[in-house]
């Protein structure tokens, strides 16, 4: 027993967190969350960097220049007459641009963009929803060790107290050495369990930490109630329903076909002539030294077509690509579909699952206390052996145990359900 207790003492640093602090540091902490919201962010200012092609272009052009004096050669290069020509030449540009008609290609490249955009927020959303989910699990997994240890130190303490019984019968030679082993061997059984499950809660809690962005050397220990169990009863159509119009899969994979739809539009903009307007201030200033001439200036405005006319060949695969796609993009919606109504339908059938295995479980343990007091009373009375005992405790202990894990195996199940039906 004090091996065992040893053991279970290993536990330091132990957090108590109850599920709603957990969802919250997870929503908080997560990085998968954080990668994802970063996403969003990214696909945001692409949409405005997409939207300031709708803005006016504005440059600025400046140059200088030296002139050597050219000359002109008579036959080749037989005779040279030099020019007396301009030694310097400066201008300087402000241009301007607009476009005034694009196909339509800008407005649906700026679709397009919001509509990754939405699609980030959408892995937000489904990243979130899994991060939660997870910690659920994790966290009723805890339960169910923490509970488990719980059960079977009651039954060290147990078999400890008739260890010390046994020695006394052995040595008075009312019980045989083999008895005392049994039991001996039945308390080692004991603790090796104990051992394992304090293992098993280092290594889930260390996962959750992870899950909920604390220090991964934290033990945690949940802190809930019985009242957290729900018995609930569901209907399968309208669990169906609620999933259909919730899931975020669904969300992403309709966007899905709203951006090959818009890729389509795009390819078909390349049909289409595009109109700039253009405006341009000019000035030169050619000098000679050392006489200085008048600047040059000027300013121009107006409209440029441009069309390319080989599109009409070129973009018809795109465009038939493109359609393919859109055709894709539809396949895979009802795929995700069907993928979700595989899962709910799943899901929905462990839920009433562990629901009915509660009352059977509880039965379990009644018969379980009452053959074991039955078999305590006839070991007392030296109407039973050593071995009944044993495998009454055993029972007794698989019985609790076992419900232990089905009243949380039933919480587990309803939070799954929320996630399938997309409300978690």
């Amino acid at each position: 027993m004090e091996n065992g207790y040893a053991q279970n003492d290993s536990l330091t640093n132990v957090r108590s967190i109850t599920l709603e602090e957990a969802l919250k540091l997870g929503i908080e902490n997560n990085r998968q969350i954080k990668i994802a919201n970063t996403d969003v962010a990214i696909a945001n200012e692409n949409v405005s960097q997409t939207k300031m092609a709708k803005m006016p272009l504005v440059g600025l052009n400046m140059n200088y220049n030296h002139i050597g004096n050219p000359k002109i050669y008579e036959g080749f290069y037989e005779k040279s007459l030099t020019v007396d020509y301009f030694d310097y030449q400066a201008s300087a540009n402000i241009l301007a641009s607009m476009p005034i008609y694009t196909g339509n290609l800008i407005n649906n490249r700026i679709s397009k963009q919001e509509l990754i955009s939405q699609l980030q927020e959408a892995a937000v959303k489904m990243t979130e929803a899994e991060i939660k989910l997870a910690i659920v699990q994790q966290y009723f997994t805890l339960e169910k060790l923490y509970r488990q240890i719980e059960v079977t130190k009651q039954n060290i303490i147990n078999t400890n107290l008739r260890i010390k019984q046994l020695q006394s019968r052995v040595a008075n030679g009312q019980n045989l050495k083999s008895d005392l082993l049994r039991t001996e061997l039945q308390q080692s059984r004991f603790e090796v369990s104990v051992f394992e499950d304090t293992n098993n809660i280092k290594l889930v809690s260390n996962y959750l930490d992870i899950l909920i962005g604390i220090p991964t050397d934290t033990i945690l220990k949940p802190e809930m109630a019985e009242a957290m169990i729900p018995m609930e009863e569901r209907d399968i159509k309208q669990c169906l329903a609620e999933a259909y119009e919730n899931r975020y899969e669904i969300k992403q994979s309709e966007l899905n076909v709203k951006v090959s739809e818009s890729n389509l539009s795009i390819t078909r903009s390349g049909f289409l002539p595009n109109v700039y307007a253009g405006a341009m201030l000019n000035t030169q200033y050619p000098a000679q030294w050392p006489d200085y001439p008048n600047l040059l200036s000027f300013w121009t405005a107006g409209l440029s077509l441009n069309w390319d006319i080989s599109s009409f060949y070129n973009l018809k695969h795109q465009v038939s690509g493109d359609k393919l796609d859109i055709d894709r993009s539809k396949t895979i919606l009802d795929v995700t579909k069907d993928q979700i109504d595989k899962e709910v339908k799943t899901v929905f059938v462990k839920y009433v699952e562990s629901q009915k295995n509660i009352s059977t479980y509880k039965k379990d343990v009644e018969l379980s206390e009452s053959n074991y007091r039955i078999v305590k009373s006839r070991y007392d009375n030296d109407f039973a052996l050593i071995s009944d005992m044993v495998d009454a405790e055993l029972q007794l202990n698989g019985a609790k145990i076992s419900l232990i894990n089905a009243n949380l195996d039933l919480i587990i199940q309803y939070y799954t359900l929320q996630y399938a039906m997309g409300k978690l």
